[in-house]
Parts: C-alpha cells; sequence; structure tokens
C-alpha cells in the first residue's frame, strides 16, 4: 500500500508535491497542536467543574455540621433557602435520609435526574444521564438524631458549551489552515520553480537554437540564482569551447587542404607527363616529399595540441632547468650552426617538479620561431632565473618582430602573422598555443613583447613552489 502511495506521490508534477507537502505539513502540525490544545483546555473545564462542586459540597455540608445538635428531617426542610443560594444553574442539590426519602431538593434547570442512592458517599463520580454528562458529589452528614446523605448533580452544560465553541473554531482554522497552506504552497512552488521551468526552456532553446541562449539572472541572492549563474557560465564556457572547436577543425581542414591538394597535382602530373621526363619526376617528387614532410609536422602538431589539452595527471618527475637548457642550446647549436646562441643561467637555481619533455618542448617551439624569424640578426639569448617563487625564463631574438596587431592573436591556433612566409618556413601556426597550453597545466603563464622590425621577447613565467 505504501509503495503504491509512493509510485503514484513520485509521478506527480513537482509543483503538485510541493503543495501537497506544504498543506500537509501544516494540517499536520496544525491538528497536533489542536489535538494538544483541545484535551489541555478539556482536562482544565473538568478540574474547574470538579473545583466547583467540591466547594459547593464543602459549604453545604459545613453549614450542616454548624447545626448538628438541631439536625432533623424538620429542620433540614426548612433549610430550602440556604439550598436556593448556594445552587448554580444546571445544578441540583439535595439531602435525603438513610433510607433514601429525599428531605428537600433545589433543582436551577431543566435536565433529569438520577434516583437516590444514600449508600454512596464521600464520592464524586461522572456519570451520563439520558446521553447528558453530569458530575455527581455526595456526602454524609450527621447529627445527635439524624443521619442522612447531601446530593450535588452537577450538569456538565457549561463544559460542553465551551468545548463545542472550541471545536467549532478549531475546525474552521483547521479548514482556513488546509486553504491556506494550499494558495501558499502553489505560490511558493510557483516562485521556486519558475527558474527551473526557465532552464528547461533554456535548455530546449540551446537545443533548438544552438548555444546562444542564456537563462534569466534573478535578482534575488538564493541557491535557484546561484545555479542560473553557474548554468549561464557553463554555457558561455561550452560556447567558447564549441566556437574554438569549430575553428580548429576549419582551419585544420584549410591547412590539409592545402599540401593534399599540391600532392594531387603533383600525382596527376607524374601519372600523365612524368612517367617520360625525368625533369618533371624529380621535381614532383621534391615537392611531393616537401609535403608530405609539411603534412608529418602538422599531423604530429596537433596531437600535441590534443595531448596538452588533455587534464595533467600527477607529476612525479624532478627537472634541472639549468642542465635541460645547456644540453638543448648545445643540440641547437649543432643543427643550426650559423646562429649564435647565448645561455645565461643562475646557479643556484632549483630543481623544479615539471615534466623534462614538456620543458623541451616548450622551449624548441620558442626558440625555433626565435630561428626562423630572425634573418638578418643571427643572435638568440637564453636567459632563466629565479624570482621569489617563480622561475623565469626568457628567449630574446632581433628577428622581423610582430605587429602591435597581432601580438593578441599569436596564440591562437593556426594564426600566423605572414602566412606566406610561414608556409614558406613550415610553420603550421600551432606552436605557440602549443606552449601556452602545456605551461599552463603547471599554472605558469607566457607573454610576449615584440616590436617590429626589432625583434621578440617572450617570457616564460613557472610557480615553482606551487606545481
Amino acid at each position: 500500500m505504501i509503495k503504491k502511495f509512493t509510485s503514484r506521490f513520485n509521478r506527480l508534477h513537482w509543483q503538485t508535491k510541493l503543495v501537497l507537502s506544504c498543506s500537509t505539513a501544516i494540517f499536520l502540525t496544525f491538528f497536533l497542536f489542536s489535538f494538544l490544545e483541545y484535551h489541555t483546555v478539556s482536562k482544565w473545564m473538568i478540574n474547574r467543574e470538579e473545583i466547583a462542586i467540591n466547594r459547593t459540597m464543602s459549604d453545604i455540608t459545613t453549614f450542616y455540621n454548624v447545626k448538628s445538635k438541631y439536625l432533623n428531617p424538620v429542620n433540614i426542610k426548612k433549610s430550602q433557602a440556604f439550598l436556593r443560594k448556594m445552587n448554580d444553574k444546571d445544578q441540583l442539590i439535595r439531602v435525603y435520609d438513610q433510607d433514601g426519602n429525599i428531605l428537600v431538593s433545589d433543582k436551577n434547570g431543566d435536565f433529569p435526574v438520577l434516583e437516590a442512592e444514600p449508600s454512596k458517599t464521600n464520592v464524586i463520580e461522572k456519570v451520563s444521564i439520558e446521553g447528558n454528562d453530569a458530575f455527581v458529589a455526595r456526602a454524609p452528614i450527621t447529627g445527635e438524631n439524624f443521619t442522612g446523605t447531601v446530593e450535588i448533580v452537577r450538569q456538565l452544560n457549561n463544559y460542553r458549551r465551551m468545548m463545542g465553541n472550541l471545536f467549532g473554531v478549531m475546525t474552521i482554522f483547521g479548514v482556513a489552515a488546509i486553504l491556506f497552506s494550499a494558495i501558499s504552497g502553489f505560490l511558493l512552488a510557483k516562485q521556486l520553480l519558475t527558474p527551473v521551468r526557465d532552464l528547461a526552456k533554456a535548455m530546449k532553446q540551446i537545443k533548438e537554437n544552438g548555444f546562444r541562449e542564456r537563462m534569466i539572472v534573478y535578482k534575488q541572492k538564493d541557491e535557484l540564482t546561484a545555479l542560473t549563474t553557474v548554468f549561464n557560465e557553463m554555457m558561455d564556457e561550452i560556447e567558447k569551447s564549441f566556437l574554438l572547436q569549430k575553428h580548429f577543425v576549419e582551419d585544420a581542414s584549410h591547412e590539409l587542404r592545402t599540401p593534399v591538394s599540391i600532392l594531387e597535382g603533383h600525382l596527376s602530373l607524374l601519372n600523365r607527363w612524368g612517367k617520360k621526363d625525368p625533369a618533371i619526376l624529380d621535381e614532383s617528387l621534391e615537392a611531393s616529399l616537401q609535403e608530405v614532410t609539411r603534412l608529418k609536422k602538422l599531423i604530429n602538431d596537433l596531437l600535441h595540441v590534443t595531448r596538452a589539452e588533455h587534464p595533467r595527471l600527477k607529476n612525479e618527475e624532478i627537472t634541472d632547468i639549468s642542465e635541460t637548457l645547456h644540453q638543448l642550446v648545445k643540440n641547437l647549436e649543432i643543427i643550426h650552426p650559423d646562429f649564435n646562441l647565448f645561455l645565461e643561467v643562475e646557479t643556484k637555481i632549483p630543481k623544479i617538479p615539471i615534466s623534462r619533455q614538456h620543458i623541451e618542448q616548450i622551449m624548441i617551439i620558442l626558440l625555433d620561431n626565435a630561428i626562423q624569424y630572425s634573418t638578418n640578426n643571427k643572435t638568440i639569448w637564453i636567459n632563466a632565473k629565479q624570482a621569489g617563487e617563480d622561475i623565469i625564463i626568457s628567449v630574446v631574438d632581433s628577428g622581423i618582430g610582430i605587429p602591435n596587431e597581432h601580438l593578441a592573436k599569436v596564440f591562437n591556433r593556426f594564426y600566423r602573422v605572414d602566412k606566406a612566409r610561414s608556409r614558406e618556413n613550415g610553420g603550421t601556426g600551432l606552436g605557440l598555443s602549443i606552449a601556452q597550453r602545456l605551461i599552463g597545466k603547471y599554472n605558469g603563464t607566457i607573454s610576449i613583447e615584440s616590436q617590429e622590425g626589432v625583434g621578440t621577447k617572450v617570457q616564460i613565467v613557472l610557480p615553482f613552489t606551487s606545481l
């Protein structure tokens, strides 16, 4: 039964669930409070009725006990006026002898009464007389020549009226509380679920129209507003990632199309004429090999970009920056004997927790760019030093430089300042993008300062204490 009810409840809309939950909670709270209040008031009223009947009985018995020497049926009958004075509304006071014969009686109101029971004395009991509740109190009175019983029958009409009124008021307030809780629950649920509906609507619009849609940020500072802000920020990141991915695919397709077209042209030329013409054969084969080499470099760079974007695993390798830079410069001097590479490294520069392969890859990218674009003055300076908790590595050349309008874009994928010259040099426009992402994995930064016709300075900052 409970499982069936839970299943049906779970199928309801959230607004209906909130309304029902709010109404049920308020109703149960009000019911429990009313139940306790009703029984507390009932007990208090019963106690008041008992106190009142006990007080009346005490006054009457005191009156008769004072006159115990003169107690007899005749004198008791003469106490009618006293009993009338002591009597309250809806109450019966009577005195009868030991045989049950009523000597005097005063009844204030119209209600049924029981037969006299002289055997029961010194008791207060609650009885029902023809459906009406009443308290019956009996006490003995004795004199020198008389023994009898005083009986008081007190109808609980005041108690019934009071409790009936209280029950009516509680019922009205209970119904009002249910209605109020339902209305307030509906309004509260509507207010709470509005951002959720807007979120669902925004998701649907995003599905239909793309990543441009955003949620309205509400003014109130609550959890749903925080959710809205996080959702919009997440959509900004997704849109940015999507656009970068789109540009990447477009640029990659463009970059791959050119060497593939060149290869296709030369292969077609070979197929038509190159078989019989050695000059055409040699020229086409050489050009094809150059394009294959460019394709190989482009594919390798794309793989490096993909690896650089992966979340960095915990690095436990410690690299000696000084030794790595010295070895790298030594190798480049062999490959480029016409360049002058000057390396300055502080003697006390510490080892840092960074992959040697990554630092070599970053420096090769920077030095390769410096070498490619230094045509006249073939001098390059490499400097490494410690500044506080950072390791700073800089590469300075005296090459052709970068115009100011291009500096902010040089880290974009496939971006080349001079596309024609870059293609001649075999550049793909991915090197600085790869370097920036690798440095970012180690919480570092890379910056470029350049002046066209003067040279370029690239600086890397690696916070080795937080790596």
